[in-house]
């Protein structure tokens, strides 16, 4: 299901990985120390980094001393993680079909890649499945539009704007901003000792508008307008830039954008 979507995904975060550190990483590495700090990384536990991007929960748990490898489903995103960290380990993987046995790390942490995978609950079975008992994982998810000014700017006037029928179906990406689902669903993968951790970020950009922002560091956002045509695509950019006007400061555009982070402790074995 969704598997043009994901394709889509796939080709989309690899065409960012020469410049996510410039865009995208300004407002997702916000939330690494509170993911490391929830799953208790310590020096020389084995972590796993899932959706890892360009590999910064990974090579913020190495410089921690901690042995780190990182997975994700884009490979021109392994080959810049393993650039940038040549101490960690990184591979091409599948959030939903994990390769690694039962039972294999210390912790598991995936920063906002929830927020991307097509099926939220096997992927965080896939976590649960690959630690230690006794052992922990954390991700971070995005606060919904009602929550988050940026995503209400962003996500809301792009899909009101937009015809959706234009890009291939998708889950809803704020699912699980339902931190009572959230929980619910680590409990049904068999996590104990479930926290949920609140991470007041913000999105900065120190120059552009927001609109040109949100198409270099999104993928989603940047598929549903890339697939309008001309006269679409300039009204939602300049609704988007409208809306975004009143957060502009002498330090560039800076909104709100609070995400949270959900730990959980697979239990030991009896």
């Amino acid at each position: 299901m969704y598997e043009e979507f994901r394709a889509k995904e796939r080709s989309g975060w690899g065409s960012k990985a020469d410049y996510y550190e410039h865009h995208t990483a300004r407002i997702t590495t916000q939330a690494i120390p509170t993911l490391l700090a929830a799953v208790r990384v310590r020096a020389g536990a084995s972590v796993l980094d899932i959706c890892t991007g360009p590999g910064y929960a990974a090579g913020a748990a190495h410089a921690i001393c901690a042995r780190a490898t990182g997975v994700d489903f884009a490979p021109e995103m392994v080959a810049r993680a393993a650039q940038n960290f040549p101490d960690c380990t990184f591979e091409e993987g599948d959030a939903l079909a994990l390769r690694f046995s039962d039972g294999t790390f210390d912790a598991a942490v995936c920063t906002f890649g929830i927020f991307h995978v097509t099926d939220p609950a096997q992927a965080i079975a896939e976590a649960y499945r690959v630690l230690k008992p006794g052992c922990r994982y954390a991700f971070s998810q995005w606060c919904a539009p009602n929550e988050a000014e940026f995503f209400r700017i962003g996500a809301s006037l792009i899909a009101e704007h937009a015809d959706m029928s234009l890009v291939p179906p998708a889950p809803n990406a704020f699912d699980m901003s339902d931190r009572s689902h959230c929980e619910q669903v680590m409990k049904s993968a068999g996590f104990d000792e479930i926290i949920i951790t609140e991470v007041p970020s913000v999105y900065h950009a120190p120059e552009g508008e927001l609109f040109d922002g949100i198409m270099k560091l999104s993928v989603r956002g940047a598929m549903i307008v890339e697939a309008q045509d001309d006269a679409t695509r300039q009204r939602i950019r300049d609704v988007v830039n409208a809306a975004a006007k009143s957060h502009h400061t002498d330090e560039g555009v800076i909104i709100p954008s609070p995400c949270f982070v959900v730990s959980g402790r697979k239990p030991e074995k009896r």
